[in-house]
């Protein structure tokens, strides 16, 4: 076997377990209490999907496709604010399901818009409307 062969057999090896470490985190954290998949609207009309988790007051976005444990986009509820809510337009139909929710937001100093099945939007504006305990 020469060199090339085994550099190029170790190159998919590395290839196939990224993307098994990538798979592997995407089931857990929907399948731990709490996570629901949700997209977010970048950079003009550009949607990118994750996995959504609430943590307390927190709104935590994960993009779908990577290796890390750390939120991308995190939302505290004291300072979000539901703008307007909708379908999908017809330019975003290529992008979302034509039974997604399109909800813009205000987030503390900017703003935010994401996109949830119907079952999620629901949930999310329960947690959103959902106050602190009394202490």
């Amino acid at each position: 076997m020469h060199a090339v062969d085994v550099v190029a057999v170790c190159a998919a090896v590395l290839v196939v377990l990224v993307a098994a470490a990538v798979l592997a985190r995407q089931r857990y954290m929907l399948r731990v209490a709490g996570g629901l998949p949700v997209a977010v609207r970048v950079r003009g009309n550009r949607w990118i999907y994750g996995i959504a988790r609430y943590a307390g007051g927190e709104f935590r976005w994960y993009r779908a496709i990577g290796i890390g444990t750390k939120p991308t986009k995190v939302l505290d509820r004291a300072g979000l604010r539901i703008l307007t809510h909708r379908r999908p337009l017809p330019s975003e139909l290529g992008s979302l399901p034509a039974n997604a929710i399109v909800v813009e937001c205000r987030a503390g100093d900017g703003s935010a818009t994401l996109a949830f099945g119907e079952g999620a939007f629901t949930g999310f504006v329960s947690w959103l409307e959902a106050s602190a305990p009394m202490s």
